[in-house]
This record gives structure tokens, C-alpha cells and sequence, in this order.
């Protein structure tokens, strides 16, 4: 018996939602334009060199690449979050804090062996072990007490960076500029350059192994599924066989543990030491990218790879167009951040459609 393939419609779920991101994209791009209209003399061309600068040199095109990692990781420890309904914002805290136990292990010789994938290893693996550890917390309160998870990982990002800051000053700190930098990091537990020419290094394919096990465990297994169901139905994880508890300790776990790699990573990958007197910032980006990426870790990748597209290209042209840096990039993404988001962007365009349908049909 033959079957009749489904017609494509633009108004099904999966061709719609690509509609939205792309015109989402297209609406932040024409802002973008209109912007430069009023601070450049040639408002076409330097939008057109935004957009293609990127592309002029391996060495920039390389840079983009990097700054495509520590988005990704946040984004995929947010995803996690907002795929068990938690609006969790505490990614850039336990940055900070896993950079600083990466640090301690980085620059101390007796955790040292002389092997460049050993020794880049061991404060990868601590800092991501860390990293789960320390995002127990807040799930244990959320749970314990009741209590808002946005409001606990935000008071949790202040605690951990206080924490992380006091020990770089007092215990790590060598002599330099405000005495804020920690010694450098032992050669052998730096990561390798992996494109000549490039800063691209090793961490890139440790971002790309982690976004296929992110995309395995969401989509081919059980703990994966009840994630999944949950984000649909919250009573979900009382079925699901493991417990809500168990779940969400494990969501919990796991987002925290992909902040200590991205953060480990980052460090060594791109730092000769620990600098780092700020909260990097990585928490309302995660969220960016979770959202941008429709919590989908092949979507977070996606979107990570654009937004780093847009701010590369800003940071390499601010010193010949000073017009053009990174505040104009955040333009593009707060409004694809509201566009994406919302629930009415398109929707009675798509009303329309399938109004139009069911007339044609009926």
C-alpha cells in the first residue's frame, strides 16, 4: 500500500519556527543598518564589511571559532536549566569559581606530569567536577526551601564570586597590575593550537564532543526524556521512574559541570594566567544562547557560531570604524532575544495562513 508524503506547510511547527528565527535575524540586521545610517558616512558598506570581515583572514575567522566555546558551554548548561522549567542564571558564577579551581591546578607542578594532555586534563576534569558540585546548592535550596531559583543563582553568582575573588587576592595573586593576576599556567597544562596561524586550540573539539553527548543524553536517553517531558509537564518527574528529586539534582549537576569545562577551557585555551576581576558575564548570554537555540544543543551551537560571527567582526573593526563595537552587537541581540521569545512574533500572520488553508481545503 502506498503512502501520501505530507505536503509541506509553512505553518507547520518546525518550518514556522526556522520562519521566526530567520526573520527575526533579518529585522535585527535592518536595525543594525539603520543604525549605522545615522553614525556612518557609508552606512552600506561598512554594514556589508560587518558582515563579511570575519571571512578576510584565516587568523580572523579563527578568532571567531574561539569566542564560539564559552558561549556554547554556557549556553548548554542554561538549556539544561530551561528544559526543567528552572530559570536558572547562575552559569557565570560557577565560571568564576571552576576557573579558579582550574587555576590552582594549572599552576601547581605537583599536579604535573610532564604530558600536555594529562596536565591540561587534570584541571578540566577538577574544574568540572567542581562545577556540578557547587551548582548543588541552589537546587538543594530551590527544592529545600521553595525558594526562586533566578533569585538564589543570582545571590549565588555574587557568593561565588566573592569567594573566588578573595582567594585570588589573598592566596593566588602574584605581583603585577592591582596584584590580580595569578602565576602563569604550567606550559604542559595550556591546550594545544589546533590551526596554525589561529588562536584556535584543542578546546574546540572538546566543545564539539560535549555538544553530540549533550545532544545523546537529551534525546537517546531515559534521564534525557524525563528532562524533556518535564520542561512539557511538571508532574512529569513524579512518573518518570527516577523522582523529581533525583532529576532535578542531576539537571542540576550536570548544567554546573558544563560551566566548569567552559570555564577550564576558556582559561586555557586562551589565558597565560588567571585574570579574571570580574564575573565574565556568561550567565544572561547562556540564556541568550539557550533561548536563540530553541534549548536545543545543536540550536545552541548555531547560535553561539552567529552571535561570536557579529561580535568578532565588531571587536576586529573597532579599531578602523570606532563607530562599530560591541554595544551596537548587543542591539542585534536583545532584539532577537525578544523576537525569538516571544508568543506573538508571527502569530496572527500564521493565523491568517491556515485560516486561508482550511478555507482552500474546505
Amino acid at each position: 500500500m502506498s503512502t501520501m508524503k505530507r505536503k509541506f506547510r509553512i505553518t507547520d511547527d518546525g518550518p514556522f519556527e526556522a520562519l521566526r528565527i530567520l526573520a527575526s535575524i533579518g529585522i535585527a540586521l535592518i536595525v543594525t543598518l539603520v543604525v549605522l545610517a545615522f553614525v556612518s558616512k557609508q552606512p552600506l558598506a561598512d554594514f556589508i564589511r560587518l558582515l563579511t570581515y570575519p571571512l578576510s583572514k584565516p587568523s580572523y575567522f579563527g578568532y571567531v571559532l574561539v569566542k564560539v566555546i564559552p558561549l556554547t558551554f554556557a549556553g548548554l548548561a542554561t538549556l539544561l536549566y530551561f528544559r526543567t522549567n528552572l530559570f536558572n542564571l547562575g552559569t557565570e558564577g560557577v565560571f568564576y569559581i571552576s576557573g579558579i579551581v582550574a587555576t590552582i591546578f594549572a599552576i601547581n607542578p605537583i599536579f604535573m606530569t610532564g604530558n600536555s594532555v594529562i596536565d591540561s586534563m587534570i584541571p578540566i576534569v577538577m574544574a568540572t567536577l567542581f562545577g556540578g558540585v557547587i551548582s548543588l546548592i541552589p537546587g538543594l535550596i530551590s527544592l529545600r526551601y521553595k525558594a526562586d531559583e533566578m533569585v538564589i543563582s543570582l545571590m549565588m553568582n555574587s557568593i561565588l564570586f566573592g569567594i573566588g575573588y578573595f582567594i585570588l587576592k589573598n592566596f593566588l595573586a602574584v605581583g603585577g597590575v592591582n596584584g590580580t593576576a595569578s602565576p602563569n599556567f604550567i606550559k604542559t597544562a595550556r591546550l594545544q593550537n589546533l590551526i596554525p596561524k589561529t588562536q584556535v586550540h584543542t578546546g574546540f573539539i572538546i566543545m564539539i564532543i560535549t555538544v553530540i553527548l549533550i545532544y545523546v543524553l537529551l534525546y537517546k536517553t531515559k534521564l534525557g526524556y524525563a528532562i524533556r517531558m518535564t520542561g512539557i509537564n511538571a508532574n512529569f518527574a513524579k512518573y518518570s521512574g527516577m523522582g523529581a528529586f533525583g532529576m532535578f539534582m542531576a539537571v542540576h549537576f550536570l548544567a554546573g559541570a558544563l560551566g566548569g569545562m567552559g570555564s577550564s577551557v576558556e582559561l586555557l585555551g586562551m589565558y597565560q594566567a588567571f585574570t579574571w576581576t570580574v564575573l565574565p558575564g556568561l550567565g544572561f548570554t547562556g540564556a541568550l544562547m539557550a533561548m536563540l537555540g530553541k534549548n536545543d544543543p545543536i540550536g545552541v551551537l548555531i547560535a553561539a557560531f552567529g552571535i561570536s560571527y557579529l561580535r568578532a567582526s565588531a571587536q576586529l573593526l573597532a579599531n578602523d570604524l570606532p563607530y562599530i563595537d560591541i554595544k551596537m552587537i548587543s542591539i542585534v541581540e536583545v532584539i532577537l532575544t525578544l523576537l525569538i521569545s516571544s508568543q506573538f512574533f508571527l502569530r496572527k500572520w500564521r493565523s491568517r495562513q491556515l485560516l486561508k488553508e482550511e478555507k482552500k481545503n474546505g
